[in-house]
């Protein structure tokens, strides 16, 4: 019978390379993943920020604009120019995505 031992230790040492090579990979995509997720998070931040920061300056201007002002009978049309004054959601968002 033939001694079949070196032949396995070969095999066992190329396997091993194999696996350190894999492990060596999925380190890489792991540390990638990482950073993706990280610039990602960090761009959701500061958007959150911004949109905190608009959300400020609307209630700021809000309150300057209607303090004593609304117990005072209006006409209709100080009533409509006073409505499209306040901005809508979509004037906001509008304001968020030039911010970018």
């Amino acid at each position: 019978m033939r001694d079949i031992r070196g032949d396995l230790q070969d095999r066992a040492n190329r396997l091993a390379g194999q696996i350190s090579a894999t492990q060596g990979q999925f380190d890489k995509v792991i540390e990638q993943l990482k950073l993706e997720h990280q610039g990602k998070l960090e761009d959701l931040k500061s958007d959150l920020d911004t949109v905190r920061m608009v959300m400020k300056t609307e209630d700021r201007l809000g309150s300057v604009m209607s303090p004593s002002k609304q117990s005072e009978p209006r006409a209709p049309q100080q009533r409509q120019q006073a409505r499209s004054q306040q901005p809508s959601s979509d004037s906001l968002m509008r304001k968020v995505s030039a911010l970018r």
